[in-house]
């Protein structure tokens, strides 16, 4: 079964999304803070991740560079459509950008294809 991080500052948006993805079978990490996803990733035991950036300042690209380091595959959650979003998103590694509101048949095909 597949493990996948959920990093988000809106707890109800967390826990929505993960209550969600436990009911089509994946486990999930939860984080609502740079401090949560600094333990995490002392041991990264997950395989996908979503990042919402909504409510975090620039440092959460330092963070997104570390996925990419790690070789974790991941996505960023946005509220907007940002060309600006867009390139820096790809730029520190991410797989692309989702932009809210999310299109479950969507995300489920996009978990689909990077947990094989």
């Amino acid at each position: 079964m597949k493990t996948i991080l959920i990093l988000s500052k809106l707890i109800k948006n967390l826990e929505l999304m993960a209550d969600f993805l436990q009911k089509q079978g994946y486990n999930t990490i939860k984080a609502s803070s740079y401090e949560d996803l600094d333990k995490i990733l002392i041991d990264p035991y997950f395989d996908i991740a979503f990042i919402d950036i909504a409510g975090y300042d620039n440092n959460i690209w330092d963070y997104c560079e570390k996925l990419r380091l790690l070789n974790k595959p991941f996505y960023i959650l946005s509220s907007c459509n940002n060309p600006k979003i867009n390139e820096e998103s790809l730029t520190r590694g991410a797989k692309g950008v989702i932009v809210k509101p999310i299109v479950i048949k969507e995300f489920l095909a996009i978990i689909k294809s990077l947990a094989r």
